[in-house]
């Protein structure tokens, strides 16, 4: 076989002159079939882009918004329980969302903390229990539908985040804000006076519009524009819109929020354009089909002759050569296309020298992030080794408290005992023995015995760890507890007062209530002992209050100095001597109420002394 020859640019050229001049009104009538298909095309294309451009512009809002709530989720106050340091966090992160709410919430839905609320404010549970319960079973950020504001009826979004601790979740981190944020997305894109955009929740709602916003926003798409949808991620549709005009539209889906941008334009805006571009070219055929004559065969030579100075650059740059600059082209695009050879050649270059440069900042970043994390480790095993020496001793604190309340207990019975025993002896010697005073004293020994051996009991079961949370009546723990304090309250002789006023029940453990219930009353005694206060006197309240039992010990010891409220819950922190107080007794007792069994433990001043306020969810779990 011979081979085939390549025939030269300027033999192509003359004969797409020639051919164009003989047939050519049926080639502009091809070219307008065919320009109206690209402009078509293009029209398409270009509102695709634009959809895409947007669809990434919310994808990055709402990116934006989780991860700012992620970066809050690791803060450090969650896993101390600090909820006072997190609402000053969601206040500083909703600063920078105007018009946005912040809420933290449990698993049952309880608000925990509110930006648009001052903290302590009593909070409701939150609406939206479905959502809650789907952050806390998946574990998975979740981008609500559009909703509306129960009390400002705007149409409003909701992020929500988990916070995780000890790899399970914990707490429901959520952000809400207008819907109208998004609107800026739209602007942002400048898209023509006649095009207009529309963001789409997953339900296929319009949540923000650019224009006419307060018609479209909250309704549906057209049913033509939702089928389309429902074939596809992304495309075209020449559909009727909810004005009842003819629109070319576009849309594009998101895959990570599953929210839709759809663009459209009207038809006759296109169309009226469409038209005018085909007078014009219809006109413009036969001009040029003239001039295409007189001027093809010089410009086929010019411009063979330009496309063959590109070869050489254009191989240089396959080369990964710098090309440097190509003069001496007469032809406007040939001229273009050197120079864009050039930047060409000038980018690759100085990407290749970005690329090195990233690397070794990726390098830089991956050894910081390192250090950074171990040191957090560091940080976390030194937390958890303090938590641990607060409870060794604040056990050990409350073991000598108990051995002090023993000795107590047991000196009354032992005296009463021994001064027995004597008794027996002494009638021996005055010779008044007898079988009935034997029997009296035997029977009275044994009582004492059986008192004795009943404290030990109460004592025993003080300290025995339960492993498990149960129901316990508050009243029968505080009478329990006073039976242990019996011996330990008599010098100096204090006035307790109980005044139950609800029959109050607390799910959880009950050795550790009463471990708290100690530590504060013995707080008290010892403070009156110190002030040598005159009559000396306890009063304990029990009621339930808005589902939650309320317990408050008040006495008359003078209360609290205000220089050191702030500090009595913290650990280490003594008013006693060294060698009469430990300073973690106060401490545990706030950690077991708040942590262990999801209450507060408060202090205030009254008229007469200090009031301790124990608040506790009451019953049992559902």
């Amino acid at each position: 076989m011979f081979p085939r020859s390549h025939s030269t640019i300027r033999y192509q050229l003359t004969r797409l002159v020639a051919t164009c001049v003989v047939p050519v009104w049926l080639a502009a009538a091809f070219l307008v079939f065919y320009a109206y298909s690209a402009k078509r095309d293009h029209l398409n294309s270009t509102m695709l882009e634009a959809a895409r451009a947007m669809t990434m512009g919310v994808d990055r809002e709402l990116a934006s918004v989780e991860a700012a709530l992620r970066g809050l989720a690791t803060s450090p106050a969650f896993a101390a329980g600090d909820f006072a340091a997190i609402h000053r966090q969601t206040r500083e992160l909703a600063a920078a969302y105007p018009g946005a709410d912040i809420i933290v919430a449990d698993a049952t839905g309880q608000q925990l903390v509110n930006s648009y609320r001052p903290y302590g404010t009593p909070l409701p549970r939150r609406k939206n229990a479905e959502t809650v319960a789907r952050i806390f079973q998946s574990g998975k950020p979740l981008v609500s539908d559009l909703f509306y504001g129960a009390v400002t009826r705007r149409p409003l979004i909701g992020i929500d985040v988990p916070v995780f601790r000890d790899g399970r979740v914990v707490y429901d981190l959520a952000m809400t804000f207008p819907s109208d944020r998004l609107a800026s997305i739209l602007t942002a894109l400048k898209l023509p006076p006649e095009w207009y955009g529309s963001i789409l929740d997953s339900r296929r709602v319009v949540a923000a519009k650019t224009q006419s916003p307060e018609r479209g926003v909250g309704v549906h798409v057209t049913p033509a524009l939702n089928r389309a949808m429902a074939r596809a991620m992304e495309g075209t549709a020449e559909i009727v819109n909810l004005e009842g005009r003819p629109v070319f539209a576009t849309f594009c889906r998101s895959a990570m929020s599953n929210w839709t941008v759809a663009i459209a334009v009207p038809k006759a805006a296109v169309m009226t354009e469409l038209y005018r571009w085909t007078a014009w070219a219809v006109g413009g055929a036969a001009v040029i089909s003239l001039v295409g004559i007189i001027f093809g065969l010089g410009m086929a030579r010019k411009i063979a002759q330009n496309i063959q100075a590109l070869v050489h650059p254009a191989l240089a740059i396959g080369r990964g050569e710098l090309v440097p600059a190509i003069d001496g082209l007469s032809v406007k695009e040939t001229g273009d296309v050197a120079a864009a050879l050039v930047q060409a050649s000038e980018l690759l270059q100085r990407r290749a020298r970005e690329r090195d440069e990233a690397e070794q900042l990726l390098s830089r970043t991956m050894e910081l992030l390192h250090q950074e994390t171990a040191g957090r480790l560091r940080a976390t095993e030194e937390l958890l080794e303090k938590e641990r020496m607060f409870i060794q001793q604040s056990r050990q604190a409350a073991m000598g408290e108990m051995i002090g309340n023993i000795a107590h207990q047991w000196r009354q019975p032992l005296n009463t005992l021994g001064l027995t025993i004597q008794q027996l002896q002494l009638s021996y010697d005055l010779g008044e023995f007898s079988r009935e005073l034997l029997n009296h004293n035997v029977a009275s020994s044994m009582e004492l015995i059986q008192h004795m051996s009943r404290t030990i009991d109460d004592f025993r079961d003080y300290f025995r760890p339960e492993k498990e949370k149960a129901p316990f009546n508050v009243r029968e723990a505080i009478d329990t507890t006073l039976s242990l304090l019996e011996g330990s309250l008599l010098y100096p002789h204090i006035a307790i007062a109980v005044v139950a006023e609800d029959d109050a029940v607390i799910y959880g453990y009950w050795n550790e209530f009463a471990q708290v219930f100690l530590n504060i009353l013995t707080n008290a005694r010892d403070v009156m002992i110190e002030r040598e206060i005159a009559n000396p006197r306890v009063t304990i309240t029990i009621r339930n209050a808005n589902g939650a039992t309320v317990v408050t010990i008040a006495d008359n010891g003078g209360g609290v100095p205000e220089e050191i409220m702030a500090r009595i819950f913290d650990p280490y922190f003594t008013t006693k001597g060294p060698h009469q107080g430990t300073g973690v007794g106060l401490f545990m007792s706030r950690s077991i109420i708040e942590k262990n069994m999801g209450g507060e433990l408060t202090v205030r001043n009254t008229d007469e002394g200090a009031e301790f306020r124990i608040e506790v969810p009451g019953g049992a779990p559902a």
